[in-house]
Formats: structure tokens, C-alpha cells, sequence
């Protein structure tokens, strides 16, 4: 009977290490693709340069001397859940949450990629110019350098359950004709 018990007591010891540690590798995933994401939208929007002919930021308050036009407005919270913009080489490129929960790329309006595994369920993604969510757009004339906050919400189900994670970050553009 003693025997029972201790073996009893180590199988649910094992089973319990075993549990964590599956839990460990899921969370280490997400923070992998999440970091890279971030990264790699961070990079791309940074180096961002005006549209000087009007052809890819084309807008309500967007055209010729743009530099960031925010899209796929959500009306209920008020906020835009893409951004639109053109690379260094001349590549019109938005991020935007899609309509089915998966964060997305378009290049030159061509279809639509996933740059996230749709194993992480997004709950929403905001993209926020100079800290004031009422704005759209950033154009050359503004007279402060247009910074855009990227926050996501992501939900990961690990076997202990449903996480939630809020991930947040600021980056400025860089001017690329500074010698």
C-alpha cells in the first residue's frame, strides 16, 4: 500500500512537470512570433517615407505629402486597426487586423498575407499617430515627427487555461536623408 501511494504520488508529480512545461513551450512560441512580429512591423513602419505622388495614401485626409494613413476604422471603440504606408522602396504596404482575427500584410495591393500564426487569437490590434487617437494621418506637414503606438491584444490558450497578453510599443520615423 505504502508503495501504491508513493508511486501514486510521483505519476501525478510527472504528469504535473509534463503539464507545465507543454504550458512553457506555448507561451515561448508566442512571446518567438510576437517579438517578431513587433520587430518586423517596427522596422518596416520606421523607415517610412512620404508619398509624394498621392497614389498609395489615398484618403479622406491623405494624398501627396503623407507619410502614414491609419485604416480599417473600427467605429465602436474608435479606433483603426491598420496603417498604410510607403517603404524605402516604394512599396505601398499596410498592417492591418483582418476581419477574421489574424494580422495581416498587404504589399502593392496584392493578396492579403498572414505575418501571425492563427493559433493566437487577436482580440484587437490599434495603431494610435503622436498619442492622439482621433488622428489619421501623418503627413510632412505636421510639426512634430510622426511617431505611431502599435497595442495588440492576444489571447493564447495554454493547458492551464485561456492568457491574455497587451503588448505595446512606440516608434518614430527615421529620416532616411539625413547624411
Amino acid at each position: 500500500a505504502v508503495f501504491m501511494i508513493i508511486m501514486g504520488i510521483t505519476v501525478s508529480i510527472f504528469v504535473s512537470i509534463i503539464q507545465h512545461q507543454k504550458s512553457i513551450l506555448q507561451e515561448q512560441e508566442f512571446l518567438n512570433q510576437i517579438s517578431y512580429v513587433t520587430e518586423y512591423m517596427s522596422r518596416t513602419i520606421r523607415a517610412a517615407i512620404k508619398d509624394t505622388t498621392g497614389s498609395c495614401l489615398l484618403g479622406p485626409t491623405g494624398g501627396p505629402g503623407s507619410i502614414y494613413l491609419l485604416t480599417h476604422q473600427d467605429f465602436s471603440a474608435s479606433f483603426f486597426n491598420g496603417i498604410k504606408f510607403i517603404t524605402k522602396n516604394n512599396v505601398c504596404q499596410e498592417f492591418f487586423l483582418d476581419t477574421d482575427g489574424i494580422l495581416k500584410e498587404i504589399k502593392n495591393g496584392g493578396a492579403p498575407q498572414n505575418i501571425l500564426s492563427s493559433k493566437f487569437q487577436i482580440k484587437y490590434v490599434r495603431f494610435i499617430i503622436n498619442g492622439n487617437k482621433s488622428f489619421n494621418v501623418a503627413s510632412e506637414k505636421d510639426s512634430i515627427q510622426p511617431r505611431i503606438t502599435i497595442v495588440s491584444d492576444v489571447k493564447i490558450q495554454t493547458p492551464l487555461g485561456q492568457q491574455e497578453k497587451i503588448i505595446q510599443t512606440t516608434v518614430s520615423q527615421i529620416n532616411l536623408n539625413l547624411k
